[in-house]
Protein backbone atom coordinates (compact mmCIF):
# COMPACT_ATOMS: atom_id res chain seq x y z
CA UNK A 1 0.00 0.00 0.00
CA UNK A 2 1.30 3.66 -0.88
CA UNK A 3 1.24 5.89 2.09
CA UNK A 4 -0.26 8.24 -0.35
CA UNK A 5 -3.62 6.07 0.09
CA UNK A 6 -3.63 5.11 3.46
CA UNK A 7 -6.62 6.51 5.63
CA UNK A 8 -9.24 6.32 2.54
CA UNK A 9 -11.98 3.69 2.69
CA UNK A 10 -11.18 1.59 0.10
CA UNK A 11 -7.94 0.99 1.13
CA UNK A 12 -8.90 0.44 4.86
CA UNK A 13 -11.41 -2.13 3.81
CA UNK A 14 -8.80 -4.03 1.88
CA UNK A 15 -6.63 -4.30 4.95
CA UNK A 16 -9.38 -5.18 6.89
CA UNK A 17 -10.03 -8.31 4.61
CA UNK A 18 -6.49 -8.50 3.77
CA UNK A 19 -5.70 -9.02 7.48
CA UNK A 20 -8.83 -11.65 8.14
CA UNK A 21 -6.99 -13.57 5.46
CA UNK A 22 -3.58 -13.75 6.94
CA UNK A 23 -1.90 -11.93 3.83
CA UNK A 24 0.77 -10.10 4.05
CA UNK A 25 0.85 -6.39 4.11
CA UNK A 26 3.65 -3.83 3.22
CA UNK A 27 3.41 0.28 3.44
CA UNK A 28 5.56 1.74 0.06
CA UNK A 29 6.44 5.04 -0.16
CA UNK A 30 5.11 4.61 -4.01
CA UNK A 31 4.31 2.52 -6.72
CA UNK A 32 5.95 4.98 -8.93
CA UNK A 33 9.11 4.33 -7.34
CA UNK A 34 8.78 0.60 -6.24
CA UNK A 35 12.07 -1.33 -6.82
CA UNK A 36 10.10 -3.73 -9.24
CA UNK A 37 12.29 -7.10 -9.87
CA UNK A 38 14.97 -6.78 -13.09
CA UNK A 39 12.88 -9.21 -15.26
CA UNK A 40 11.98 -9.11 -18.91
CA UNK A 41 8.12 -7.84 -19.31
CA UNK A 42 6.59 -12.00 -19.66
CA UNK A 43 8.38 -12.28 -16.28
CA UNK A 44 6.98 -9.32 -14.63
CA UNK A 45 3.78 -9.73 -15.85
CA UNK A 46 3.40 -13.19 -14.42
CA UNK A 47 5.17 -11.50 -11.30
CA UNK A 48 2.55 -9.22 -11.20
CA UNK A 49 -0.51 -11.38 -11.06
CA UNK A 50 0.24 -12.03 -7.39
CA UNK A 51 0.63 -8.47 -6.14
CA UNK A 52 -2.22 -5.95 -5.30
CA UNK A 53 -1.34 -1.98 -5.01
CA UNK A 54 -3.57 0.01 -3.08
CA UNK A 55 -2.75 3.35 -4.94
CA UNK A 56 -3.59 7.02 -4.37
CA UNK A 57 -4.96 7.60 -8.12
CA UNK A 58 -4.78 11.26 -8.93
CA UNK A 59 -6.59 10.38 -12.79
CA UNK A 60 -10.32 10.53 -14.23
CA UNK A 61 -12.63 8.20 -12.30
CA UNK A 62 -15.47 8.62 -14.70
CA UNK A 63 -14.38 8.52 -18.54
CA UNK A 64 -15.45 7.17 -22.04
CA UNK A 65 -14.46 3.80 -22.95
CA UNK A 66 -11.51 4.44 -24.79
CA UNK A 67 -12.84 2.51 -28.31
CA UNK A 68 -11.13 2.70 -31.47
CA UNK A 69 -10.54 4.88 -34.48
CA UNK A 70 -12.81 3.97 -37.84
CA UNK A 71 -14.85 1.53 -36.49
CA UNK A 72 -18.43 2.07 -34.49
CA UNK A 73 -18.08 2.51 -30.64
CA UNK A 74 -21.07 2.05 -28.43
CA UNK A 75 -20.99 5.19 -26.01
CA UNK A 76 -20.37 3.15 -23.66
CA UNK A 77 -18.60 4.89 -19.79
CA UNK A 78 -16.07 3.35 -17.88
CA UNK A 79 -16.15 3.64 -13.58
CA UNK A 80 -12.47 2.99 -13.20
CA UNK A 81 -11.86 1.20 -9.87
CA UNK A 82 -8.58 -0.27 -10.98
CA UNK A 83 -5.99 -2.08 -13.33
CA UNK A 84 -5.25 -5.78 -14.13
CA UNK A 85 -6.68 -9.12 -13.32
CA UNK A 86 -5.88 -11.94 -11.45
CA UNK A 87 -7.46 -14.35 -13.89
CA UNK A 88 -4.93 -15.02 -16.40
CA UNK A 89 -6.18 -15.12 -20.38
CA UNK A 90 -3.60 -15.76 -23.28
CA UNK A 91 -5.96 -13.31 -25.46
CA UNK A 92 -6.16 -10.41 -22.46
CA UNK A 93 -5.25 -7.05 -24.39
CA UNK A 94 -3.86 -5.58 -20.70
CA UNK A 95 -0.89 -7.92 -21.71
CA UNK A 96 0.63 -5.20 -24.33
CA UNK A 97 -1.44 -2.65 -22.88
CA UNK A 98 -0.59 -1.51 -19.53
CA UNK A 99 2.82 -1.04 -18.57
CA UNK A 100 3.36 -1.63 -15.02
CA UNK A 101 2.80 -4.78 -13.83
CA UNK A 102 0.61 -5.56 -10.41
CA UNK A 103 -2.65 -5.59 -10.05
CA UNK A 104 -3.78 -1.75 -8.82
CA UNK A 105 -6.75 -0.95 -6.63
CA UNK A 106 -7.99 3.38 -6.65
CA UNK A 107 -7.48 3.88 -2.31
CA UNK A 108 -9.60 6.74 -2.61
CA UNK A 109 -12.44 5.53 -4.87
CA UNK A 110 -14.98 6.44 -3.09
CA UNK A 111 -14.02 9.47 -1.30
CA UNK A 112 -12.74 11.65 -4.70
CA UNK A 113 -14.08 8.27 -7.42
CA UNK A 114 -17.41 8.19 -7.03
CA UNK A 115 -18.65 11.78 -6.36
CA UNK A 116 -17.31 11.76 -10.03
CA UNK A 117 -19.95 9.43 -10.95
CA UNK A 118 -23.07 10.46 -8.69
CA UNK A 119 -22.53 14.11 -10.52
CA UNK A 120 -23.01 12.36 -13.78
CA UNK A 121 -26.24 10.24 -12.52
CA UNK A 122 -27.80 12.91 -11.33
CA UNK A 123 -27.24 14.96 -14.60
CA UNK A 124 -28.29 12.02 -16.75
CA UNK A 125 -31.71 12.23 -13.96
CA UNK A 126 -31.79 16.02 -15.42
CA UNK A 127 -31.76 15.17 -18.91
CA UNK A 128 -33.47 12.06 -18.97
CA UNK A 129 -30.64 10.60 -21.21
CA UNK A 130 -29.55 7.21 -20.77
CA UNK A 131 -26.26 6.38 -19.11
CA UNK A 132 -24.57 2.80 -19.51
CA UNK A 133 -22.09 2.39 -17.06
CA UNK A 134 -19.24 -0.07 -16.64
CA UNK A 135 -16.06 -1.43 -14.23
CA UNK A 136 -14.50 -4.19 -16.80
CA UNK A 137 -12.47 -2.29 -19.19
CA UNK A 138 -9.33 -2.55 -17.40
CA UNK A 139 -10.15 -4.83 -14.73
CA UNK A 140 -12.29 -8.07 -14.35
CA UNK A 141 -15.23 -6.25 -12.65
CA UNK A 142 -15.30 -8.96 -9.96
CA UNK A 143 -12.63 -11.63 -9.72
CA UNK A 144 -11.02 -8.94 -6.88
CA UNK A 145 -14.53 -8.78 -4.90
CA UNK A 146 -13.66 -10.68 -1.83
CA UNK A 147 -10.56 -8.33 -1.10
CA UNK A 148 -12.41 -5.20 -1.74
CA UNK A 149 -15.79 -5.32 -1.97
CA UNK A 150 -16.48 -2.73 -5.12
CA UNK A 151 -18.79 -4.17 -6.69
CA UNK A 152 -21.34 -4.53 -3.75
CA UNK A 153 -20.81 -0.81 -2.74
CA UNK A 154 -20.81 0.88 -5.97
CA UNK A 155 -24.21 -1.53 -7.00
CA UNK A 156 -25.85 0.05 -3.98
CA UNK A 157 -24.97 3.59 -4.15
CA UNK A 158 -26.09 2.97 -7.81
CA UNK A 159 -29.25 2.17 -7.57
CA UNK A 160 -29.77 4.66 -4.86
CA UNK A 161 -29.57 7.30 -6.70
CA UNK A 162 -32.47 7.29 -8.84
CA UNK A 163 -31.44 7.88 -12.01
CA UNK A 164 -32.15 6.37 -16.17
CA UNK A 165 -28.84 4.50 -16.32
CA UNK A 166 -27.44 0.60 -15.59
CA UNK A 167 -24.68 -0.62 -14.16
CA UNK A 168 -23.03 -3.76 -16.17
CA UNK A 169 -20.72 -5.99 -14.03
CA UNK A 170 -18.50 -8.00 -16.14
CA UNK A 171 -16.53 -10.63 -15.48
CA UNK A 172 -15.32 -14.30 -16.17
CA UNK A 173 -16.20 -15.93 -11.91
CA UNK A 174 -18.76 -17.45 -10.89
CA UNK A 175 -20.98 -16.01 -8.35
CA UNK A 176 -19.68 -17.38 -4.46
CA UNK A 177 -19.95 -15.83 -0.73
CA UNK A 178 -23.55 -14.89 -0.78
CA UNK A 179 -22.28 -12.04 -3.29
CA UNK A 180 -25.55 -12.01 -5.69
CA UNK A 181 -28.03 -12.12 -1.91
CA UNK A 182 -26.25 -8.57 -0.74
CA UNK A 183 -26.63 -6.96 -4.19
CA UNK A 184 -29.58 -4.60 -4.74
CA UNK A 185 -32.39 -6.48 -6.29
CA UNK A 186 -32.63 -3.91 -9.25
CA UNK A 187 -32.57 -4.88 -13.35
CA UNK A 188 -30.79 -1.55 -13.47
CA UNK A 189 -27.61 -4.04 -11.91
CA UNK A 190 -26.54 -6.19 -15.25
CA UNK A 191 -24.36 -9.13 -14.54
CA UNK A 192 -22.49 -9.89 -17.54
CA UNK A 193 -20.07 -12.61 -18.38
CA UNK A 194 -17.55 -13.06 -20.85
CA UNK A 195 -18.20 -16.26 -22.95
CA UNK A 196 -16.27 -18.29 -24.93
CA UNK A 197 -16.42 -22.28 -26.46
CA UNK A 198 -15.32 -24.79 -23.96
CA UNK A 199 -12.26 -25.92 -25.36
CA UNK A 200 -11.17 -22.72 -25.20
CA UNK A 201 -12.64 -21.62 -21.86
CA UNK A 202 -10.67 -24.20 -21.00
CA UNK A 203 -7.32 -23.93 -22.70
CA UNK A 204 -7.13 -20.06 -22.68
CA UNK A 205 -8.41 -18.97 -19.93
CA UNK A 206 -6.04 -19.79 -16.87
CA UNK A 207 -7.90 -19.47 -13.55
CA UNK A 208 -11.42 -18.37 -14.75
CA UNK A 209 -14.67 -19.70 -13.62
CA UNK A 210 -15.70 -22.86 -16.04
CA UNK A 211 -18.26 -22.01 -18.44
CA UNK A 212 -20.85 -24.12 -16.63
CA UNK A 213 -20.16 -22.36 -13.34
CA UNK A 214 -20.91 -18.87 -15.31
CA UNK A 215 -24.17 -20.06 -16.64
CA UNK A 216 -25.78 -20.75 -13.20
CA UNK A 217 -24.74 -17.54 -12.16
CA UNK A 218 -26.05 -16.00 -14.73
CA UNK A 219 -29.42 -18.03 -14.00
CA UNK A 220 -29.22 -17.58 -10.14
CA UNK A 221 -29.09 -13.34 -11.62
CA UNK A 222 -31.84 -13.67 -13.62
CA UNK A 223 -34.33 -15.94 -11.21
CA UNK A 224 -33.09 -13.11 -8.64
CA UNK A 225 -34.08 -9.93 -11.22
CA UNK A 226 -31.32 -8.69 -12.20
CA UNK A 227 -30.27 -8.13 -15.94
CA UNK A 228 -28.05 -10.65 -17.44
CA UNK A 229 -25.87 -9.64 -20.75
CA UNK A 230 -23.05 -12.29 -22.30
CA UNK A 231 -20.19 -11.37 -24.59
CA UNK A 232 -18.43 -13.28 -26.77
CA UNK A 233 -15.15 -11.25 -27.02
CA UNK A 234 -12.77 -12.79 -28.58
CA UNK A 235 -14.09 -15.64 -30.66
CA UNK A 236 -11.16 -17.60 -31.41
CA UNK A 237 -11.24 -19.05 -35.27
CA UNK A 238 -8.45 -21.23 -34.84
CA UNK A 239 -8.26 -24.01 -33.17
CA UNK A 240 -11.68 -23.18 -32.66
CA UNK A 241 -14.70 -23.60 -34.91
CA UNK A 242 -18.03 -22.03 -35.30
CA UNK A 243 -20.02 -25.28 -34.46
CA UNK A 244 -18.07 -24.42 -30.83
CA UNK A 245 -19.65 -21.71 -30.51
CA UNK A 246 -23.18 -22.78 -31.19
CA UNK A 247 -23.38 -25.04 -28.81
CA UNK A 248 -22.51 -22.20 -26.18
CA UNK A 249 -25.39 -20.15 -27.71
CA UNK A 250 -27.81 -22.83 -26.67
CA UNK A 251 -26.91 -23.20 -23.56
CA UNK A 252 -26.96 -20.08 -22.56
CA UNK A 253 -31.06 -19.84 -23.93
CA UNK A 254 -31.41 -23.03 -21.93
CA UNK A 255 -30.00 -21.37 -18.60
CA UNK A 256 -31.15 -18.16 -18.81
CA UNK A 257 -34.86 -16.54 -19.74
CA UNK A 258 -34.34 -14.49 -23.04
CA UNK A 259 -36.56 -11.50 -21.77
CA UNK A 260 -33.82 -11.17 -19.04
CA UNK A 261 -30.42 -10.27 -21.24
CA UNK A 262 -30.10 -7.46 -22.07
CA UNK A 263 -27.68 -7.72 -24.85
CA UNK A 264 -25.21 -10.32 -26.59
CA UNK A 265 -21.86 -8.75 -28.38
CA UNK A 266 -19.46 -10.51 -30.50
CA UNK A 267 -16.34 -9.29 -31.09
CA UNK A 268 -13.32 -11.59 -33.13
CA UNK A 269 -9.62 -11.81 -32.07
CA UNK A 270 -7.70 -8.71 -32.52
CA UNK A 271 -4.52 -7.69 -30.72
CA UNK A 272 -1.65 -5.12 -30.91
CA UNK A 273 1.20 -6.72 -33.00
CA UNK A 274 3.31 -6.77 -29.70
CA UNK A 275 1.06 -9.13 -27.95
CA UNK A 276 1.66 -12.08 -29.88
CA UNK A 277 5.13 -12.31 -29.16
CA UNK A 278 4.08 -11.50 -25.43
CA UNK A 279 1.55 -14.19 -25.32
CA UNK A 280 3.33 -16.78 -26.88
CA UNK A 281 6.36 -16.30 -24.09
CA UNK A 282 4.12 -16.75 -21.24
CA UNK A 283 1.52 -19.39 -22.96
CA UNK A 284 3.83 -22.05 -24.63
CA UNK A 285 1.35 -24.15 -25.51
CA UNK A 286 -1.43 -21.35 -27.21
CA UNK A 287 -1.95 -22.04 -30.32
CA UNK A 288 -4.92 -19.12 -31.39
CA UNK A 289 -2.39 -16.86 -32.47
CA UNK A 290 -0.73 -18.95 -35.57
CA UNK A 291 -4.03 -18.22 -37.59
CA UNK A 292 -3.93 -15.62 -40.75
CA UNK A 293 -3.95 -12.22 -39.50
CA UNK A 294 -4.34 -8.54 -41.27
CA UNK A 295 -3.89 -5.64 -40.05
CA UNK A 296 -6.94 -3.33 -39.65
CA UNK A 297 -8.08 0.24 -39.86
CA UNK A 298 -6.44 0.70 -36.21
CA UNK A 299 -3.53 -0.87 -36.60
CA UNK A 300 -4.24 -4.28 -34.89
CA UNK A 301 -4.17 -7.46 -35.96
CA UNK A 302 -7.88 -9.29 -36.95
CA UNK A 303 -9.01 -12.16 -39.15
CA UNK A 304 -9.86 -11.84 -43.05
CA UNK A 305 -12.57 -10.28 -42.80
CA UNK A 306 -14.77 -13.02 -44.76
CA UNK A 307 -14.22 -14.81 -41.95
CA UNK A 308 -15.41 -12.15 -39.52
CA UNK A 309 -18.61 -12.09 -41.25
CA UNK A 310 -19.13 -15.64 -41.26
CA UNK A 311 -18.92 -16.73 -37.80
CA UNK A 312 -21.11 -13.38 -37.03
CA UNK A 313 -23.33 -14.00 -39.57
CA UNK A 314 -23.89 -17.73 -37.94
CA UNK A 315 -23.98 -17.31 -34.37
CA UNK A 316 -26.51 -14.36 -34.84
CA UNK A 317 -28.72 -16.20 -36.60
CA UNK A 318 -28.37 -19.08 -33.99
CA UNK A 319 -29.11 -15.77 -31.35
CA UNK A 320 -32.36 -15.16 -33.62
CA UNK A 321 -33.47 -18.71 -33.76
CA UNK A 322 -34.12 -18.55 -30.01
CA UNK A 323 -34.93 -14.73 -29.56
CA UNK A 324 -36.06 -12.25 -31.78
CA UNK A 325 -35.92 -9.61 -29.63
CA UNK A 326 -32.13 -9.94 -27.38
CA UNK A 327 -29.91 -6.89 -28.56
CA UNK A 328 -26.72 -8.04 -30.69
CA UNK A 329 -24.10 -6.35 -31.49
CA UNK A 330 -21.01 -6.19 -33.25
CA UNK A 331 -17.69 -4.74 -31.04
CA UNK A 332 -15.54 -2.54 -33.10
CA UNK A 333 -16.69 -3.50 -36.50
CA UNK A 334 -17.11 -1.10 -39.87
CA UNK A 335 -20.44 -0.53 -41.04
CA UNK A 336 -20.22 -3.23 -44.09
CA UNK A 337 -18.95 -5.66 -41.78
CA UNK A 338 -22.46 -5.34 -39.54
CA UNK A 339 -24.56 -5.11 -42.67
CA UNK A 340 -22.85 -8.21 -44.76
CA UNK A 341 -23.01 -10.35 -40.84
CA UNK A 342 -26.22 -9.40 -39.98
CA UNK A 343 -28.15 -7.53 -42.33
CA UNK A 344 -28.21 -3.51 -41.15
CA UNK A 345 -25.90 -1.43 -40.38
CA UNK A 346 -26.31 0.76 -36.84
CA UNK A 347 -27.34 3.55 -38.84
CA UNK A 348 -30.36 2.14 -39.73
CA UNK A 349 -31.34 2.23 -37.11
CA UNK A 350 -30.22 5.33 -35.27
CA UNK A 351 -26.93 4.34 -34.12
CA UNK A 352 -25.07 2.17 -32.24
CA UNK A 353 -25.83 3.95 -28.90
CA UNK A 354 -29.39 4.22 -29.28
CA UNK A 355 -29.86 0.45 -30.18
CA UNK A 356 -28.27 -0.43 -26.42
CA UNK A 357 -30.36 2.62 -24.97
CA UNK A 358 -33.48 0.56 -26.11
CA UNK A 359 -32.73 -2.35 -24.89
CA UNK A 360 -31.78 -1.40 -21.68
CA UNK A 361 -35.14 0.34 -21.34
CA UNK A 362 -36.95 -2.78 -22.49
CA UNK A 363 -34.84 -5.14 -19.93
CA UNK A 364 -33.92 -2.92 -17.72
CA UNK A 365 -36.93 -0.69 -17.23
CA UNK A 366 -34.99 2.39 -16.89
Amino acid sequence: MEEGALGYGLSEEVLRRAEARGLPVRVIPSYRDYPFPFRPWPELLTWGKRRLFLIRYSGRFFRPCPGTVRYLCCGYRIFHFGEGCPLDCSYCILQAYLNRPGLKLWGNLWEEGWPELEEALRKARASGRILRVGTGEFADSLALEPLCGVAEELSRRFVEVEAPAMLELKTKVALTGGFLERLPKSPRIILAWSMNSFRMSEEEERGAAPLEERLRSAARAAERGLSVAFHFDPLILFPETVEAYLEVVDRIFAAVPSERIVWISLGTLRHLPELKEIAEERFPKTRIYTGEFVTGLDGKRRYFRPLRVEVYRRIYARIREHSPEVCVYLCMESPEVWRKALGFSPIERGGLPRMLDEAARRVCGI
